[in-house]
């Protein structure tokens, strides 16, 4: 007998609208200040319109259609997952690079998060590469364990802290590679290309089973595919094959960018290197 799961999603925007808004109100603050800046021409679209893109994957990951199909078929809840630990969380970091933050909090806190201030410490520990790929591969493979996603479908409060794990597991990983506050600026660009790369492995894990085994992983969900005359195999290597072009996407993107980005670095690392040797 198919069992009729739960509709979660009023809980979840009624919980993840207030943290939007609140997210939304501390940017546009963020943005005033740092325009406010000697050099704060250089904030601007470029820093808007990826955090509103991100925004809006929140609310699309929460609100209908896409949380009523996740509530039914195991491909809207794979598509969330990707929406909130991927999508979103690289989206809302890139919208917050430099020179954003460095120009738009105050100075007090920027001294005490930087590197030897009183915070610096624990934000280093923080923001540990190991600590970032491996979180967010302990949270994609821990949410895909099936009684535990198929327990989420049916509690709001279950459903929430999974989306809340996987979203911050997420935005913590874009955070080590997209380094917004500069802390990194130093380092090689390769290491974040590993670390992009360890990240896709770690989701490859989960969407690689879904779309080539021939076992049905999710009896509640393989239920509701029979009720409305789906195969439950294909559906769920549906949701696999689609997680996984997604996560392609997605990597395709990250290191085309983090390659971009570290071909900049590195000329402005020579420009200033040329510009101390030609005043000294």
């Amino acid at each position: 007998m198919p069992l009729v799961l739960a509709s979660t999603w009023p809980a979840q925007l009624a919980v993840v609208v207030p943290i939007v808004a609140a997210y939304g109100a501390l940017f546009l603050v963020l943005v005033r200040n740092a325009r406010r800046a000697p050099s704060g021409a250089r904030v601007g679209w470029t820093h808007v319109l990826p955090f509103v893109a991100g925004v809006l994957a929140v609310l699309a990951a929460g609100a209908p259609p896409l949380s009523r199909t996740a509530d039914d078929t195991l491909l809207g809840h794979m598509l969330q997952h990707v929406l909130l630990a991927d999508v979103a969380g690289a989206l809302l970091v890139l919208g917050l690079r430099a020179p954003l933050l460095s120009l738009g909090l105050p100075r007090p806190l920027l001294r005490a998060v930087a590197p030897g201030g009183r915070w610096g410490g624990a934000v280093r520990r923080l923001t540990s590469p190991w600590l970032a790929v491996g979180l967010f591969a302990a949270m994609q493979w821990t949410w895909a364990v099936p009684a535990l996603l198929e327990a989420t479908a049916q509690s709001s409060a279950l459903h929430l802290l999974q989306h809340a794990l996987l979203f911050y597991s997420g935005l913590l990983l874009w955070w080590v590679v997209i380094d917004p506050l500069g802390h990194r600026r130093h380092a090689p660009g390769i290491h974040r290309v590993v670390l992009v790369g360890l990240s896709r492995l770690a989701t490859v894990a989960v969407c690689l089973p879904l779309t080539f085994l021939n076992t049905e992983l999710f009896p509640d969900y393989a239920a509701k595919a029979v009720a409305r005359g789906q195969d439950p195999i294909v559906q769920q290597q549906l949701a696999g094959a689609a997680m996984c072009l997604l996560e392609v996407v997605v990597f395709g993107l990250a290191i085309g960018a983090v390659l971009i980005d570290a071909l900049r670095r590195e000329e402005r690392r020579h420009r200033l290197s040329e510009r101390a040797v030609r005043h000294t």
